[in-house]
């Protein structure tokens, strides 16, 4: 008997089975369902982003038609705002930064549902402040009535191949025929191997065929073509682990019930024992960081606004030494409110400190997560997708860290006006 005989007789067996046909049917609609949720939040930042921008260009125009195409100046409790200066523009004229959705979201929603995707940057913002949350776990994202395709792929599927496999050859052993299909076949582990085979392929078609429908839902297909070769090629690798370690698990055994006992004992294993071990030994060995680095930059900046000018100079010399020869250094007039204007660079560079090291403790959580990889599959698996659809940590790292480079922009142009 060959592959391609075992193939089509398993096929007529699978269609025969009323529960392996609505598990995958069952898998095909959660799967669509998370792909959807994904696509309405992928347009629902767009939408947002577009409007924002819409906004911010209507109220600047506003304002240039109103101030200085009339050439008016602003007067608020007795002091002139001078809008042609770096302080008073960038106070007026607000910058936006924008971490656009990627199309390979549809494949992964990610931490794109807790972090922020918007950030209005002044000279006093900071990477960390509220609008920019801490990230969300997929069994957290789960409870609140939310998942993915991720979701769907990493969890689910596991199970379906549970469904699908966990009475090859132990049927027939039960029912007496196995002696039978042993002289019709070159050997007994090449049939099971054969069997397996057919619904690894299976399971692999179904999941291909959800990541076309998923791509083809986005507008912007173009940018997603190199996405969906790396997600299929991460999902055949993850259908490929779990279809070995069932395949072994059959071979080993005989018995229907130590079968399926073993295969669900090793998605628990792989779904949740160890990444709850891996979770409690990262706790252990880095306990949970409450940022009090940040919190205490409010307190500095209370003490910074109470110091005197000298002080504030003295300061500013040492982050900035060209201010030294600064024009406005020696108007005794425009001195004073120059130094004052300056207090968010010091802040800046404090806050900047104080993050370095936050950042820093974060940077050793995750490598200590990653040496454990190798016996933490799903966890794996789903940064793998997570990094592919632009919604991974790293991703809002980076994010961060374009925000600090245009604070700290924002902040030289303060400087060079001193």
């Amino acid at each position: 008997m060959t592959f391609v005989n075992i193939f089509l007789l398993e096929w007529k067996h699978f269609i025969r089975s009323p529960y392996k046909v609505i598990a995958i049917f069952l898998f095909i609609l959660a799967s669509v369902y998370g792909i959807h949720n994904s696509v309405s939040l992928y347009q629902t930042q767009i939408n947002e982003i577009t409007k924002i921008e819409e906004r911010v260009s209507q109220e600047r125009q506003e304002f240039v038609n109103k101030h200085l195409a009339e050439n008016q100046s602003t007067i608020q409790n007795n002091n002139s705002r001078d809008y042609t200066s770096p302080y008073w523009a960038l106070r007026q004229f607000p910058l936006y930064h924008f971490k656009k959705p990627s199309p390979s979201m549809v494949f992964s929603i990610g931490q794109s549902e807790q972090y922020g995707f918007y950030k209005r940057i002044t000279f006093n913002s900071s990477p960390y402040d509220n609008d920019l949350s801490e990230e969300i776990a997929n069994p957290e994202r789960l409870q609140i009535g939310t998942f993915d395709f991720s979701f769907a792929l990493l969890f689910l599927l596991p199970l379906v191949l549970v469904i699908l496999l966990f009475n090859v050859k132990s049927n027939e052993i039960e029912q007496g025929f196995m002696s039978l299909i042993e002289v019709q076949v070159t050997s007994r582990n090449s049939w099971i191997i054969a069997r397996v085979g057919f619904y690894s392929f299976l399971a692999l078609l179904v999941s291909y065929g959800l990541i076309l429908y998923g791509s083809f839902l986005m507008t912007s297909f173009q940018p997603i073509k190199t996405a969906i070769a790396s997600m299929m090629l991460y999902t055949f690798f993850y259908v490929f682990f779990w279809s070995t370690l069932f395949l072994l698990i059959i071979i080993k055994n005989k018995n229907l019930l130590s079968i399926i006992l073993q295969m669900s004992f090793s998605f628990i294993l792989f779904a949740f024992i160890t990444p709850g071990i891996v979770h409690q030994l990262l706790s252990i060995n880095y306990p949970v960081n409450l940022m009090t680095d940040l919190i205490d930059v409010r307190d500095q900046r209370q003490e910074l606004y109470g110091k005197s000018h000298d002080a504030i100079k003295s300061q500013l010399k040492i982050i900035y030494p060209q201010i030294e020869n600064g024009s406005i250094m020696n108007d005794s007039l425009k001195v004073k409110s120059a130094l004052s204007h300056s207090i968010p660079a010091l802040m800046n560079s404090i806050k900047k400190n104080n993050i370095g090291i936050v950042e820093k403790e974060i940077r050793s959580k995750i490598d200590f997560v990653n040496k454990f990889n190798i016996l933490n599959p799903v966890v794996f698996f789903q940064n793998k997708i997570n990094a592919l659809s632009k919604s991974h940590y790293d991703n809002y790292q980076a994010y961060r860290n374009e925000i600090q480079f245009l604070i700290d922009k924002q902040i030289n142009v303060l400087i060079e006006d001193i």
